[in-house]
């Protein structure tokens, strides 16, 4: 008997020192599976705000101007319209102006195709992102089903001995604490998923009068399987204080880990301590005139330099698709890895090559290549290349032998119609229908007298067809929406169950608010008038057509 063949291994397949400008969901989508050592992010916070570019610092030259514009035009993108529509920002005017928009919504952030992928393949990611429209807002969820598609890729592109270093702050960190461990696992009893959370801690002025200054972001530390590396040698810091007359003739512990005597003392002191998951000693970039980008929320080098001294080795590839600041390129690039970065703003490139040819940084500095022409650089050639959103790697391996099922994703196809109308005032619309009852089971919000309250709260939004079936147009319109109670709602869950069938269910255990089935909503009646509700708000939209 022969044994089974073992799964083919790709090798990295994007352009070492490659800067993609793309959104980073399409460029993680052709990165081959299994092939990055590192994946260290930056990405937004969910800080309800617009970061502009527009304290870079110089200011932006006309010479990098016009070479933004000619790179973008080479691209065949033009205006803003070209732009949003390989999804890439537009670096002139707007909002952002060179930076980023850090405010979500499920209409203008989400493809519907991502919602069905998780609904489909990670359930309890599922379960978190709707549970979250509730604990927090409607943009929270948005932001975590932004981030879970394109962390369930950052999984898949992991090596078995990979890590994923995610850097947030107090805005998020528990909501992208519970979507890693949906993905990655919790690490429980040694098993594969959250190694650490580390607080960076700093200090600095502040002007709060109610709470404590907050001075410490959160990185997450999830390695992909139980095979991770960790180079704990490699990032030793010094000890600040060492007894060693008390250490001398004496076994006893000193409060530091380890046991000294008189023979290991000094080797202790000087191979140092392995650092707390507390890290106090980078000072925010703000402090750094050298390293100054202008953009506000720019990290520390040497805050990524401890990360990639960790968890990878020499020659290793290092990934980081929220790149605009160059924070995990510098740091890669200074100890001798491989790496490639991806931003969605055409500005990061020009930010790169300002700290490329920083001597401080890079010594010799590393050149950069305006070409775009797409051609692998050899890592000896220290040549940083850009590449457009249409010159992405060629993937070699879409599904390798050892992905797990779960972790398939269909490609992107469009925007959440629920556009035309938003979540919330879909509730009121349908629940003005039903004079305020719940579809499900006649629940509503009353007084004390017995009498209903003209209100939405106490009620969630679900589907009366599962997908897209029964002509009742596609899963997020308002045609195959209906007010639920949260109980009927929660007990339903992810089932493929269409509410006809779900009341009679409800009937049949004795759950019902009213009567019976018959003194509900006539579904009939409610397609027609969420059809009329539709087709005004779409010519309200759309006046044109």
């Amino acid at each position: 008997m022969t044994s089974a063949a073992a799964p083919k291994a790709y090798p990295f397949n994007a352009v070492n020192r490659g800067v993609y400008i793309a959104d980073n969901l399409d460029f993680l989508r052709t990165i081959n599976d299994e092939c990055v050592d590192l994946v260290c992010i930056d990405p937004p916070f969910a800080k309800n705000e617009t970061f502009t570019a527009e304290k870079l610092k110089p200011p932006l030259s006309p010479q990098e101007t016009d070479n933004e514009k000619r790179l973008l035009a080479e691209w065949g993108i033009r205006s803003t319209q070209d732009a949003a529509q390989v999804e890439i920002a537009w670096p002139y005017g707007g909002k952002t102006r060179g930076g980023y928009k850090d405010i979500w919504s499920w209409e203008k952030d989400v493809h519907y195709d991502w919602i069905e992928s998780i609904e489909d393949h990670f359930p309890a990611v599922n379960k978190l992102i709707d549970a979250t429209r509730y604990v927090h807002s409607e943009s929270a969820a948005a932001y975590l089903c932004y981030m879970a598609i394109r962390l369930i890729e950052i999984y898949r592109v992991l090596k078995p001995t990979g890590s994923l270093y995610l850097h947030c702050d107090h805005t998020a960190n528990g909501y992208l604490r519970q979507l890693l461990d949906g993905i990655f696992g919790n690490g429980e009893n040694g098993a594969p998923g959250f190694r650490n959370e580390i607080a960076w801690c700093y200090t600095g002025p502040s002007n709060t009068q109610r709470w404590f200054p907050r001075k410490h972001d959160t990185i997450f530390w999830y390695s992909k399987s139980e095979q991770w590396t960790f180079n704990r040698d490699a990032v030793r810091i010094p000890y600040k204080q060492l007894n060693t007359q008390h250490a001398k003739g004496s076994a006893k512990t000193t409060g530091i880990g380890g046991r000294l005597n008189e023979d290991n003392v000094d080797d202790f002191r000087g191979r140092g301590k392995v650092p707390e998951s507390w890290w106090a000693d980078f000072s925010p970039v703000g402090r750094l005139a050298t390293e100054r980008t202008g953009y506000p929320t720019q990290k520390p080098y040497a805050l990524a330099e401890r990360i990639i001294k960790a968890v990878t080795n020499p020659g290793d590839v290092v990934l980081d698709c929220f790149a605009g600041c160059a924070y995990s390129a510098i740091a890669a690039e200074r100890l001798g890895r491989r790496w490639t970065a991806c931003d969605l703003n055409p500005r990061s490139w020009t930010v790169f090559k300002r700290q490329f040819v920083k001597t401080f940084l890079l010594n010799p500095p590393l050149d950069c290549d305006d070409a775009t022409t797409g051609q692998q650089v050899l890592p000896s050639d220290r040549k940083a290349t850009v590449h457009g959103p249409g010159q992405l790697p060629k993937l070699q391996s879409r599904v390798s032998d050892t992905r797990p099922k779960d972790l398939i994703l269909k490609e992107r196809k469009f925007k959440v119609p629920a556009s035309i109308i938003p979540e919330a005032e879909m509730l009121e619309e349908l629940l003005k229908l039903s004079d305020y009852q719940a579809w499900c089971c006649g629940f509503a919000n009353r007084r004390p007298d017995g009498s209903i309250i003209e209100a939405s709260w106490n009620f969630h939004l679900d589907h009366i067809a599962p997908k897209s079936k029964e002509n009742t147009g596609t899963s997020n319109d308002i045609p195959n929406r209906a007010p639920m109670c949260p109980y009927h709602n929660i007990r339903k869950n992810n089932r493929r169950v269409g509410l006809a069938e779900y009341r009679q269910e409800i009937a049949d255990r004795g759950e019902m608010v009213v009567k019976s089935v018959n003194d509900l909503i006539n579904l009939d009646y409610a397609l027609a008038q969420a059809n009329i509700i539709f087709a005004r708000a779409y010519a309200r939209r759309n006046p044109a057509g």
